[in-house]
């Protein structure tokens, strides 16, 4: 009897995740104790508190209130308070929608001094450290509340994404994922990983959609609480869960590089990383160019050239500049 394929193209349909081995570290003194080639070897790896270590989670959190406050009505605000994991019971998808848009402008300053923040504390990593201008704004609610009328293009910010490698899309094959928890992130609204699948160089059929027939091996799943961090290799297969819990779930993410960005041959666009010397100071502009002396960035040079002449500065928007993900 033939098996049928899941939608990662594991044979045997699909197979509910267990529980993903991770090392967790937790931050001693004003060192952040964490090995990114371990990382890019394909280490899972949790920073416990990282957010609060840096300051950022009760800041992160005040600023989204503020953020319901100014979409929703008085009372409904006033219902969402500080429980901002029941968003969902008071404000509808377009609400939801216009709060994560509303973020992406007003967290995108503290997001990146915490990447800074995270950079500086990291234990001596022997290669310069390059910082990416992507920021995503992962505000997913239970996947029963969402209504019609989602607006494309936010799979993995409000709504699940199936498997895939980042890589596919626009970043860097030795980048690294910060995945940082606003809220509790629980085994039913996280991300699956399919660490068997890793450095087998996955397929997929040119629309980011994983080729079916191919090992993954079994799916796995993290838990993460509030403030923690998730250091993981931007070309682990992983996916968004669709959110069974009851809880809204709220993540952040930026991302790094170990050394100068390399850039696959085939991925649909390009963002930049910055060298973080560069950045506050006269040479500021030059912080991405780097990034720019690639193959990807001249791809993305002859790509942007018919539409505008020049390209403009990438990575600092939102899912609309082909960053999505999880």
């Amino acid at each position: 009897m033939n098996e049928r394929p899941d939608r990662t193209g594991t044979p045997g349909g699909p197979q509910p995740p267990r529980p993903a081995p991770v090392h967790t570290v937790t931050p001693a003194g004003h060192g952040i104790p964490v090995s990114l080639r371990h990382v890019l070897r394909g280490a899972l790896v949790v920073v416990e508190g990282g957010l609060r270590r840096a300051g950022a989670l009760e800041e992160i959190r005040c600023e989204t209130g503020r953020a319901v406050a100014r979409i929703l009505p008085g009372p409904a605000a006033a219902r969402v308070g500080d429980s901002l994991e029941r968003l969902h019971l008071h404000a509808d998808t377009e609400q939801i929608t216009a709060i994560r848009t509303d973020l992406e402008t007003r967290l995108r300053p503290l997001a990146e001094a915490v990447l800074r923040d995270v950079a500086r504390a990291l234990e001596p990593q022997g290669a310069r450290l390059y910082l990416g201008g992507h920021l995503g704004i992962r505000v997913m609610p239970p996947q029963r509340s969402l209504a019609g009328g989602v607006p494309s293009g936010l799979e993995g910010f409000l709504t699940p994404r199936d498997a895939h490698v980042d890589s596919w899309f626009n970043t860097a094959v030795n980048s690294v994922n910060l995945w940082m928890a606003v809220g509790p992130v629980r085994r039913g609204n996280g991300l699956v990983f399919y660490p068997d699948a890793y450095h087998r160089r996955p397929r997929h059929d040119g629309r980011h959609t994983l080729v079916p027939g191919q090992h993954t091996g079994p799916p796995m799943d993290i838990e993460l609480a509030a403030g923690d961090i998730l250091f993981f290799a931007g070309d682990h297969l992983h996916a968004s869960q669709p959110n069974t819990t009851d809880e809204t779930r709220f993540v952040i993410t930026k991302r790094l590089c170990l050394g100068p960005p390399r850039y696959p041959r085939h991925a649909t666009g390009w963002v930049p990383y910055e060298d973080p010397r560069l950045l506050g100071g006269p040479l500021e502009p030059l912080a991405a160019l780097r990034s720019r002396l690639t193959a990807g960035g001249v791809r993305d040079l002859l790509r942007a050239w018919p539409r505008r002449g020049l390209p403009r500065r990438s990575g600092r928007s939102g899912p609309a500049a082909a960053g999505r993900a999880r």
